[in-house]
């Protein structure tokens, strides 16, 4: 029989139901915080239930689930049931079997990281020796020692070695006290405040930085007396202070100190390579003098054989156009490019320098010319004393300024070797050469060397017209000397250049006479230097605006160099091409490239146009070169976009010769003639005579 359904049908048990739902803690109502982390959650996870538990509770439950589906349920007891015509049919055995059985249920377990519990934290803790918390902690390390020293008491300890990372620690004279202040109430009278203005206004001085610029600098005295210059004084006081400015320095020229340094050098495999032989301005080293006006040409430069960073620097006077009367006043300054803003070395003169070397042997020694006629030689270690000698009118009886200074090197000395004072060449335009050496005196010892004598008739070289003298003048019979110049390989020869363009070949071992003269210009002869790869080829340059090259045993120039119309000051070999030189006129820096044109050069820069040029010297290394001109300042130059060096720097110079001399056969069959003339196994200038 079938029973019939009522609504009330198992009401109640889905009302009681409903109620243990709103009851459960899981549907009260939610925090603030909790509210808003449900309004990020997704829809999809809003809808399911949040519980939390571990993953071991999560596993327990999981396999007491598997147990209660695996448990068979006990089976009511039978009805009997009968079928009658009419009712619903008896549910089949196929139905039965159709039956799925009931799926495991899916757990979404989303794991957080719970907050770090420490149970135990000790650290180690550090103290002085020699302070009052280091003594405590003595005292207690003892303490534990004792309290452990029982047979149960003791601990077990395994002494290993391991790898720990280095610790840089500071050391303790870094730290400083710590400063106490308080506030004290002072009554002050007028007339003491007066008397405070006084005092810092007669104190407070205007330093000149960087040219125009000033800074006031105040100094207080105690007891009358300037605590300042007190420490000014001091060698620690200026040795920290050149190191600082060293290192304030660096902040603003680190790239141009790091491109002299030669530190970031062009890629030869580089596939955009461009050749345009460009100069770059690094630094500009300012004069002496903030003013204008002042006569402060930069005339000489000389950089020290065993440190290339250190450079002496002559400030004088280079031409006498524009000048009514000789300046009274003098400067040779020693830089370092650590710090191209403020000079290590000052010494000031009452007349112009006009020429420093650097000794070879002994790199602290510096020999200065002036332009009255003296010679001192400076250690440069010592600002702060007296020269070492100084020449003396009993054995240097000339008044004219010396032009060139140039330390003898004796066979076979080699720089870094042990320290030999060597004697030293010193020319002037009176047309002595004159020996010095250093002794046990406040005075140098100085012994005439030559005498030179102005040129008669036709000598050998270019042919120029000399006029003949009306009548003989004492003032006027002995040229002036303009250049000095020592043999590359033989160390007791030496060369002259005068004014009248001729070149004088001397000895050290024959005085008062010469071994060979040639004319090489026509005009003044401004300078000479011998190539670097080969001890027979040599340049001059003069006022007749003519570059030369010369080779020994040919009587005329093989190459002649002419571009500007201007006198050449100073010409250069290049220390890194073979076929490169560098010319300087009044308002250009010209480079020569052998290679490409003998006409005009590959390359002309002019900077700071406004005055002219004096003089230049290379750095040791070849890639950088100092300019200097009138206005005083010294121009750190370097070379850009050049060429990348031949590997036979010799073949590379003999077959440019060749190549310039196309057009000459006889001239080139007299080159053929020579044979070899570079260095053994087309090698470099050695170091031992290398000046630069």
């Amino acid at each position: 029989m079938s029973r019939t359904l009522k609504k009330d049908y198992r009401t109640a048990d889905f009302e009681q139901l409903s109620r243990e739902i709103r009851n459960h803690p899981l549907m009260r109502t939610s925090t603030t915080e909790q509210q808003q982390m449900q309004k990020l959650r997704t829809p999809e996870y809003r809808t399911k239930c949040v519980m939390r538990a571990s993953l071991d509770d999560i596993a327990l439950g999981i396999n007491l689930y598997k147990l209660h589906l695996g448990e068979e349920k006990p089976q009511p007891k039978s009805i009997p049931e009968t079928y009658t015509p009419g009712s619903a049919a008896a549910p089949s055995e196929r139905s039965r079997k159709s039956a799925k059985p009931a799926a495991t249920p899916f757990i979404k377990v989303l794991l957080r990281k719970t907050p770090t519990v420490v149970l135990f934290e000790r650290h180690s803790m550090t103290a002085l020796a020699d302070t009052e918390e280091g003594r405590l902690v003595l005292e207690d390390n003892l303490r534990y020692d004792e309290l452990l020293a029982g047979t149960d008491k003791s601990r077990r300890t395994v002494d290993s070695d391991t790898q720990t990372i280095t610790a840089l620690k500071k050391s303790r004279l870094v730290n400083t006290e710590r400063l106490t202040t308080e506030q004290i109430g002072s009554y002050v009278s007028n007339f003491e405040m007066f008397d405070t203005y006084k005092d810092l206004e007669a104190s407070t001085t205007s330093v000149q930085v960087q040219g125009a610029q000033n800074m006031e600098v105040t100094t207080y005295r105690v007891g009358g007396v300037d605590q300042f210059v007190a420490i000014n004084s001091l060698p620690n006081f200026k040795l920290a202070l050149m190191l600082t400015m060293r290192i304030l320095a660096s902040n603003v020229y680190e790239p141009q100190q790091r491109r002299y340094r030669n530190m970031s050098l062009p890629d030869p495999l580089a596939e955009d390579v461009k050749f345009k032989y460009r100069l770059g301005l690094l630094w500009r080293l300012s004069p002496p003098s903030p003013l204008p006006k002042a006569h402060q040409a930069v005339s000489d430069v000389s950089f020290c054989p065993s440190n290339g960073d250190i450079m002496a620097v002559a400030y004088g006077v280079y031409s006498h156009a524009k000048m009514s009367r000789l300046p009274r006043c003098g400067y040779v300054y020693v830089w370092n490019i650590k710090n191209p803003v403020n000079p290590e070395r000052c010494f000031n003169y009452e007349v112009p320098v006009v020429t420093v070397e650097f000794s070879p042997s002994a790199p602290q020694l510096l020999a200065i010319g002036l332009h009255d006629g003296s010679v001192e030689v400076r250690n440069v270690s010592q600002p702060e004393q007296p020269p070492l000698a100084i020449s003396h009118r009993s054995t240097s009886p000339h008044f004219e300024p010396v032009t060139a200074i140039r330390w003898i090197r004796k066979a076979g000395d080699q720089v870094g070797g042990p320290a030999m004072i060597t004697p030293f060449l010193a020319i002037s335009r009176a047309g002595a050469v004159t020996k010095y050496r250093l002794i046990s005196s406040p005075h140098l010892l100085g012994f005439e060397q030559q005498r030179l004598q102005r040129a008669e008739g036709e000598l050998e070289g270019i042919k120029i017209d000399r006029p003949v003298p009306a009548a003989s003048l004492l003032a006027n019979r002995h040229p002036q000397c303009l250049e000095l110049v020592l043999d590359p390989v033989q160390a007791d020869i030496y060369y002259v250049l005068t004014d009248e363009g001729t070149l004088y070949k001397y000895s050290t071992n024959y005085p008062l006479q010469h071994l060979e003269q040639r004319q090489v210009h026509d005009g003044p002869a401004m300078g000479m230097e011998f190539s670097p790869w080969s001890p027979k080829m040599y340049l001059t340059c003069g006022s007749d605006w003519c570059i030369r090259i010369w080779l020994a045993g040919i009587l005329s120039p093989i190459i002649t160099l002419r571009h500007h119309l201007s006198p050449v000051h100073c010409a250069r070999w290049s220390r890194t091409h073979s076929t490169i030189l560098v010319s300087l006129s009044r308002s250009t820096v010209d480079i020569w490239d052998l290679r490409n044109s003998t006409l005009k050069p590959v390359s002309s820069a002019t900077i700071d146009a406004n005055s002219f040029y004096t003089t230049f010297r290379f750095a040791h290394c070849g890639r950088s070169l100092a300019v200097g001109n009138e206005a005083g300042n010294l121009l750190m130059l370097s070379f850009e976009d050049m060429p990348f060096p031949p590997h036979f720097q010799y073949k590379q110079l003999k077959r440019a010769i060749f190549k310039a001399l196309a057009m000459e056969p006889d001239l080139r069959q007299q080159v053929k003639s020579v044979g070899h003339f570079g260095y053994p196994a087309g090698s470099k200038q050695p170091k031992a005579y290398n000046y630069e």
